[in-house]
């Protein structure tokens, strides 16, 4: 395979927003994704970017001024003459699966531009999201017929695109049969160096074997999409069942006043903590690697969370519902326990099992930990920019 030295043009679904005179406010992890790109792509890599009025919802938002980027900057033209004109430029383009850039597959065949598409949710996570999320039946309806249209045109523009990376399993799994050269990746910013020690992890595993109440934790945003209201319900499912046990959630959002009021109605007292979000650096990723027995998810969806690898990374076995995108990556990692999507009690159930059988999460941990050294960022982004050049070195797509 030859390299590439053209310009890697990445069209981000994240969205910057103006900040100080010449600065720009936007997700970091955007930008550290992007400065991963610039690191292995043997040529220029700038971002085309949106503007907005107001913030992402993201909780990692800083601002920057783009000369101090390792990438370039751009905002993204408006008119659709000159979007052309500036794709045509690049030697690849790379942009999200949706309906806003579905158009992007006509304008890069007419100008004989390579073309891969980053897939993160498929139709079926849609419509588990728009169940989360509404409960007018009607509303509810008319957003998956909006959903079920922008399906139809997604797999369109697949079908015109060079090629195409799966973010988790469910999308590999609904759109790998429409494009040629498709690529499965678990979307990870833990690096090389931040996977927990193995002497580290053996430290920890020993605390789990002593006597003493089974540590367990959740972090996120605190929405519908993510379960969270499950969370002390299970909490409750657990006392019951006479687990000796702590479960602390880190994260906020629209549900934190909703989750405190559901824990103190049903008793938990100390046992369920509700704490704010972590630095991922200095906070998260060290509390996982030294204070948690099991990571407790509750998704109903699946979508491609992060969240999965990173707790991984930290040695951490992840026990939650069986969404598509849990079960694939525990049936990729081999760590890892589901539990029927919704079901509390089988899940307390589960949980309950496990707090009996010590030696049996301390093996689930060790294969966790394996599973993201090999899955790691650097990793990941390496195995990403191989198969974009793959895509720069194709001949024009043919329809599937």
């Amino acid at each position: 395979m030859k390299t590439s030295p053209g310009e890697l043009l990445v069209l981000p679904s994240a969205r910057a927003r103006l900040g100080a005179p010449g600065r720009f406010r936007m997700s970091a992890k955007c930008l550290t994704g992007a400065a991963q790109y610039r690191s292995t792509w043997p040529g220029k890599v700038t971002l085309l970017v949106d503007l907005a009025d107001t913030d992402s919802t993201d909780m990692d938002i800083v601002e920057f001024d783009p000369r101090e980027l390792p990438t370039g900057f751009e905002v993204r033209p408006a008119g659709r003459a000159e979007l052309a004109h500036r794709l045509a430029a690049s030697a690849v383009v790379l942009a999200h699966l949706s309906r806003r850039e579905a158009a992007l597959a006509s304008l890069c065949a007419g100008g004989a531009v390579p073309l891969a598409y980053v897939a993160e949710y498929s139709l079926e996570t849609e419509h588990q999201i728009i169940d989360s999320e509404t409960r007018n039946p009607l509303l509810r309806w008319r957003r998956k017929l909006w959903a079920n249209r922008t399906e139809r045109m997604r797999i369109a523009a697949l079908r015109q695109a060079t090629g195409l990376q799966c973010s988790g399993t469910p999308t590999h799994e609904s759109y790998a049969p429409h494009c040629q050269r498709t690529l499965l990746f678990f979307d990870n910013r833990v690096p090389i160096a931040s996977v927990v020690r193995v002497e580290d992890l053996e430290d920890r595993l020993q605390t789990l074997a002593s006597p003493g109440p089974l540590r367990l934790l959740y972090g996120g945003r605190l929405i519908a999409m993510k379960g969270v209201l499950d969370l002390p319900l299970v909490a409750r499912a657990l006392l019951d069942r006479g687990v000796d046990f702590t479960l602390t959630v880190h994260g906020s959002g629209p549900l934190a006043a909703r989750l405190l009021d559901l824990a103190a109605r049903l008793g938990l007292g100390e046992r369920f903590r509700l704490r704010g979000p972590l630095d991922f650096e200095s906070g998260w990723l060290p509390t996982l690697r030294r204070e948690v027995d099991l990571f407790v998810c509750c998704h109903p969806q699946g979508d491609p969370s992060s969240t999965y690898p990173e707790v991984m990374s930290c040695g951490v076995p992840i026990v939650g519902y069986d969404n598509r995108a849990l079960r694939g990556i525990v049936t990729h990692s081999g760590a890892g326990f589901t539990t029927p999507l919704g079901n509390v009690q089988a899940l307390a159930d589960r949980i309950a099992q496990l707090a009996l059988d010590r030696a049996t999460i301390a093996t689930a941990a060790r294969q966790s930990r394996r599973f993201a050294g090999d899955h790691a960022f650097e990793n990941t982004y390496a195995r990403r920019v191989a198969h974009l050049l793959e895509c720069a070195d194709a001949e024009s797509p043919r329809p599937r």
